[in-house]
């Protein structure tokens, strides 16, 4: 029995580890960015930005390998040291943001923090040199990741996306929930993030504001794939996404490797997808696309909107214009017009501004 009571005694402690709250994690990545701050003062350092540090640095925390130095690159010898030192000096745990891996947000979700740190350090650092790694690193790293899941399932492209979107998709030990919240959120942060203003600030702003899927798929949609904005088409979807995907060199090596391509001397320069795999590739492509376009809503008018819009700016025109012929025959009345008036400046730009109205509004 008292065994019993210390197994359930670790296990309590363990979750309330594992449950990471979002004020924590704010005051943490504060102090962290704070300490980073004054690193790069007292040493003169400006080798890289501010915004690579940190990132670069919270990645390290659980993204250490070989390649993830290639995509995300590196930080100096001596910043975690200095990390330490200062968490030691005030009492704080500003170290403790490479270990978060769960963080609860205020709705309640929860998304990998460190994970999300990583795919904007390799966005960030990728912009520096080849400005593509931003798939590898997030959705399509992950895309590819739930190809390889359902590489050895049978069946035709929509059955094998049924498998993907059942077993794999949005569930734990995969591409999970954490996964792709820290994707999207990651893009849309760092898009947001400049000298002026700092991660916790920008983090507390966001996730008050962002609650439901459809903000933040929306905003990810329109930065990620521009000649997406205003789309609501789901083959155009399907079709810019998979290019996209399949275009990227770097998740043609991932694919390579993971025995989906054959290696042209070296997975460095891979082969043309196995047939064999094919459908399992747009099938894995589709379900993460599918989920982009059922959640996307685009911030434009209705078309409801626009033709009320356009009702309201006929019946200005057409006041202007029967204020405008009133003027005209008080004109005549008086002597001062004759049949063969020429149109008024203002009555020209009056007509003009309608036949522009007009055409915008596609009533032509």
């Amino acid at each position: 029995m008292k065994i019993l009571y210390i197994f359930l005694f670790i296990s309590i402690s363990c979750i309330k580890l594992n449950d990471i709250t979002f004020e924590k994690v704010i005051t943490d990545l504060g102090n962290l960015e704070s300490y980073i701050k004054e690193y790069m003062k007292e040493k003169s350092y400006s080798q890289t930005s501010l915004t690579h540090l940190i990132v670069a640095y919270i990645r390290l925390g659980g993204y250490s390998t070989k390649e993830w130095t290639i995509a995300g690159g590196s930080i100096p010898d001596d910043l975690a040291e200095y990390i330490k030192s200062k968490d030691t000096e005030k009492g704080t745990t500003a170290q403790a943001t490479q270990t978060y891996r769960d963080m609860v947000m205020p709705n309640g979700d929860k998304l990998d923090f460190v994970h999300m740190f990583a795919v904007m350090n390799g966005i960030e650092y990728g912009k520096s040199y080849s400005g593509n790694y931003a798939p590898l690193v997030g959705w399509g790293g992950d895309t590819e990741q739930l190809l390889e899941d359902i590489m050895n399932q049978q069946g035709d492209i929509e059955s094998l996306m049924e498998i993907a979107k059942t077993q794999y998709f949005r569930i734990k030990g995969g591409f999970d929930e954490g996964d792709l919240i820290a994707d999207l959120d990651a893009t849309i942060l760092l898009n947001q993030k400049n000298d002026d203003n700092n991660f916790a600030d920008l983090m507390k702003e966001y996730y008050t504001k962002v609650q439901i899927e459809e903000e933040r798929v929306t905003q990810f949609v329109e930065l990620s794939f521009p000649s997406l904005i205003g789309q609501k088409d789901k083959e155009l979807f399907r079709n810019v996404i998979f290019k996209v995907y399949t275009d990227d060199m770097f998740i043609k090596v991932l694919e390579c490797k993971a025995g989906l391509r054959d290696p042209r001397l070296t997975c460095y320069i891979p082969e043309p997808i196995k047939e064999q795999y094919a459908p399992h590739q747009k099938a894995a492509v589709y379900v993460v696309s599918d989920y982009f376009f059922e959640n996307y809503n685009p911030s434009t008018p209705s078309e409801e909107e626009e033709e009320s819009e356009s009702r309201e700016d006929e019946k200005e025109d057409e006041k202007e214009g029967e204020k405008e012929h009133e003027k005209e025959h008080e004109k005549e009345d008086e002597g001062e017009g004759s049949d063969t008036t020429e149109p008024t400046d203002d009555s020209k730009f009056l007509n003009n501004k309608f036949l522009y109205l007009v055409s915008l509004f596609g009533l032509f």
